[in-house]
């Protein structure tokens, strides 16, 4: 199986060359201003892709699928939303959870301790595929800009990772 994988396209889908593949995964910040328009053209466009499984989670930016949540995934036809939640694709087992910890003021940002390790802890054993908008502490977790360099991985999830047998 050949996973394709994108994030962070904020409404720019459109203008990216997506690869062939089997499974096509788009790990949050889909949308540039949040908006419900935004995410009915993602879904258009999610259908003119020719993978035959396309995956979504949200990220920080993706404000309609946390605050009109009902609606917003209403649009969704052609990708399966995972938030807090799994599916099963030919024999392997993905979940997709959007949370971050609190950076700025965005969607899906938890405080970091037992808010954002309760949603960790939902993460099935047998989970073969995770899919995260945000990374784990220590993995990819920079966040460098002109006057110093940040950690923003979540030490919560790296723990959890720990005790996941992850394909």
């Amino acid at each position: 199986m050949r996973l394709v994988c994108i994030s962070d396209t904020h409404s720019m889908h459109r203008q990216i060359a997506v690869p062939d593949g089997d499974v096509l995964i788009h790990a949050g910040d889909c949308l540039g201003a949040g908006t419900v328009a935004e995410l009915e053209d993602l879904d258009n466009w999610f259908s003119e892709q020719p993978h035959r499984h396309k995956i979504l989670i949200a990220g920080n930016h993706d404000w309609c699928l946390q605050d009109e949540p009902a609606d917003a995934e209403a649009l969704l036809r052609n990708a399966i939303y995972l938030r807090d939640s799994g599916i099963a694709i030919e024999g392997l087992s993905f979940w997709g959870s959007p949370w971050t910890p609190v950076f700025f003021d965005w969607a899906f940002n938890l405080t970091r301790g037992p808010a954002i390790a309760g949603r960790w802890e939902q993460i099935p054993g047998d989970t073969d595929i995770l899919i995260t908008h945000g990374p784990p502490a220590g993995i990819l977790d920079q966040v460098v800009t002109a006057t110093h360099a940040e950690s923003v991985g979540c030490d919560d999830l790296a723990r959890e990772l720990e005790s996941l047998r992850l394909k």
